[in-house]
């Protein structure tokens, strides 16, 4: 396949995100974008901005002969039903983080890609920000031998209380119980990613820290207990008491037998190589023009290379079903006070 024509579905920020991405993409195009929640104008405006057309629902968009693929970027308990319709029109699929809500939906979404038989990719962006690929990269090149701990945070200040203008952020049937599984699966997907290995056991606390939602789960504490022996300790937090740290904190300090590894993807990347005792610098972000943009950029170019070339998408559902596990189980462990020991029941 020469291009690749694509839908966005959802014209939120990550429905302009994506768009921008494939202006950089040469064997991907935006042809089409459709907005389920219909605000006023909204999608209209949209579309026209960026030259694309405007369908009025989801049933026009997948029913395109001349759309290959569909980005789905709608509230995360509406990713089952959106990409699922989509696959059963024919089309492959990128979906933003989380893949759904529960591992019942995530399992509707992977078993409708298989009987489909087209792509599904799971758009865990922390993957493509270049920090995070290059520790990926040391951790394969055995720059600090086998990585045995990680303290991971992603954590900044904030407030939780109802927006008229994004309301499905605070609505929980929509966003999730809580922001681990809405934004630190991030984490616990790049967690496996750099072990390169499944989860045994979870134990976590969870806390309603600065948040008018009831019920809002805003912080986290998790620990992660690995099959290969490793062990990570994620904090996770979106409502930390002003200033937080850096005003925005994603760090993560790794443990290999030979070496030390310190990851900011929005900084540096540092190594402390076997031998070395010294720090050495290997990424700056300050280098990239548009860090974000590049991000995006190359995560949907592996989606339309995949779909081309006919390959395995990078990140897949299973990947994405795992990210959302861990979540689920971190929760579980802070209502029962136990640990967690996976995989869980569907």
């Amino acid at each position: 396949m020469d291009q690749v024509r694509i839908g966005i579905l959802g014209i939120g920020k990550m429905g302009r995100t994506h768009i921008e991405a494939l202006r950089d993409v040469e064997r991907g195009e935006a042809v089409a974008v459709t907005d389920p929640a219909h605000f006023p104008d909204a999608g209209p405006n949209l579309a026209r901005e960026y030259g694309l057309d405007y369908e009025e629902d989801i049933d026009a968009l997948v029913a395109r002969k001349d759309i290959d693929a569909v980005i789905v970027t709608t509230p995360h308990a509406l990713h089952a039903a959106h990409a699922v319709q989509a696959f059963q029109a024919g089309k492959h699929v990128l979906v933003e983080k989380p893949l759904e809500l529960t591992l019942e939906k995530c399992n509707h979404i992977i078993e409708a890609a298989a009987l489909a038989k087209r792509k599904l990719m799971v758009a865990q962006s922390h993957r493509y920000w270049e920090g995070g690929a290059v520790a990926k990269q040391l951790l394969k090149e055995g720059a600090i031998g086998n990585l045995l701990m990680c303290r991971d945070v992603l954590a900044g200040p904030g407030y939780r209380k109802f927006n008229p203008e994004k309301t499905w952020f605070t609505d929980l049937s929509l966003y999730g119980p809580g922001g681990l599984i809405a934004w630190g699966v991030h984490d616990t997907d790049r967690l496996r990613w750099w072990f390169d290995s499944e989860a045994d056991t979870v134990f976590a606390r969870s806390f309603s820290l600065r948040t008018e939602v009831p019920g809002d789960r805003t912080s986290d504490m998790v620990m992660i207990a690995f099959r290969n022996g490793g062990c990570a300790h994620l904090l996770y937090s979106e409502a930390l008491p002003p200033p937080g740290w850096k005003g925005y904190s994603c760090h993560a300090q790794l443990i290999g037998d030979e070496g030390l590894m310190d990851v900011d993807p929005y900084n540096q990347v540092r190594v402390a190589r076997k031998g070395t005792g010294e720090w050495e610098t290997v990424y700056d972000h300050a280098a990239v023009a548009d860090p974000r943009q590049k991000a995006f950029s190359d995560e949907v170019r592996d989606f339309v290379r995949c779909i081309a070339d006919d390959t395995p998408p990078p990140v897949t559902g299973a990947d994405g079903r795992a990210a959302v596990e861990i979540c689920l189980a971190a929760y579980r462990s802070s209502e029962t006070g136990e640990a967690v020991k996976l995989p869980l029941a569907d």
